[in-house]
């Protein structure tokens, strides 16, 4: 069944990372992580060849001296737990008193969960074209699509800036032993950031980008209403997440969804008095057999947790304080977690003989 293709629709990536996520977000189950942290693995490494273009491996290094640093700061500050591995004098602020196994297995399962969100989103950043976001996004948000793809794209041209000026400092005998050693590293970085993002904001405003205009050609301006509905919709939508991270999940769906009706209707098209500049299509987006897999796959795999969720709360969570104990599995939820290896399926490369067929 797997055949290899260019790319899956920007809407299946979306779809696969929020079923990736919400697992995450809402427990802190560490064969849950575990198994989601695999699955993106295997589809990052399925789609190696799309991926390595984006230029974000820098940016999981971060990630990964960041998280272990999180983890240090848990066993320092949290004296809890039955499992006591050292003691520190009770005279030292913050970090004295015992430090526990406790405390270090729920910082290593939380900067594991931080760690599988990252590359969730690396690798979803990397798969999606955003100018498939710029079109699925209502016309009034079309702003956040064009920043979005701005922002990825700075990112690999950032990294090989770094390295560039990192190589040309070592030739001139530059090398790092000090604080004060970084600054001529840091501060060419900084300068030709500031001056690729005013050449972007140049050729953007060049191109009548945020523009918004009436008939007359006079700007355009904002209605209370659109900022009072979008406010309303982005608290209810805040508040939903928050209640399914407690375990609220009747109130944070009811919540989630008045707020995405809200938003929805805050970003209605506007009446036929205004005018707000139309983007040209020269193609229109398909959905492809391959892409209903995937998103059809993702769709089951949202349904699954939260009914999961209601049914079995304790198939996410994971608590070692104050005692430490080996969490229980839910089979029923890991078997439907596996659905979203499809992706890997339909990696390029897999099928030759499905890519040549296609061209």
């Amino acid at each position: 069944m797997s055949v290899g293709m260019e790319r899956l629709d920007s809407r299946a990536w979306i779809l696969w990372a929020i079923a990736a996520m919400v697992p995450v977000l809402i427990g802190r189950h560490p064969l849950v992580i575990g198994e989601i942290l695999v699955i993106v693995v295997v589809v990052r490494i399925a789609w190696a060849s799309r991926v390595a273009t984006a230029g974000v491996g820098w940016l999981i290094r971060l990630g990964m001296v960041v998280l272990s640093i999180s983890v240090i700061f848990n066993v320092l500050t949290v004296h809890a737990g039955d499992r006591v591995l050292a003691r520190l004098p009770e005279s030292l602020p913050v970090i004295g008193g015992v430090l526990t196994l406790n405390a270090l297995v729920y910082g290593l399962v939380s900067a594991l969960a931080l760690f599988t969100l990252l590359l969730i989103g690396t690798t979803t950043g990397a798969l999606l074209v955003w100018m498939d976001l710029f079109r699925l996004l209502p016309r009034r948000l079309a702003p956040i699509a064009v920043a979005g793809s701005v922002t990825w794209a700075f990112l690999p041209r950032t990294a090989a800036a770094f390295s560039q000026i990192r190589e040309a400092q070592m030739m001139r005998g530059h090398r790092v032993r000090t604080g004060r050693d970084v600054l001529p590293l840091v501060m060419p970085l900084l300068a030709g950031g500031l001056e690729r993002s005013l050449t972007t904001a140049e050729a953007l405003e060049a191109r009548g980008f945020g523009a918004s205009l009436t008939p007359s050609g006079e700007p355009q301006p904002s209605s209370w209403s659109l900022r009072l509905g979008i406010t309303i919709a982005l608290v209810a939508l805040l508040g939903g997440s928050y209640c399914l991270l407690v375990g609220l999940v009747l109130v944070g769906i009811t919540l989630m969804l008045f707020g995405g009706g809200a938003l929805a209707a805050a970003l209605s098209p506007p009446r036929r008095g205004s005018r707000i500049p139309q983007p040209t299509r020269y193609h229109d987006m398909v959905w492809r057999r391959e892409d209903m897999i995937v998103s059809a796959a993702a769709v089951g795999v949202l349904g699954v947790t939260f009914g999961r969720m209601m049914v079995s709360p304790a198939g996410f969570r994971f608590d070692p304080y104050p005692a430490l104990e080996l969490p229980g599995t839910d089979l029923p939820l890991m078997i439907a977690l596996s659905a979203l290896l499809l992706p890997a399926m339909f990696a390029p490369g897999t099928d030759s003989a499905g890519i040549e067929g296609r061209r």
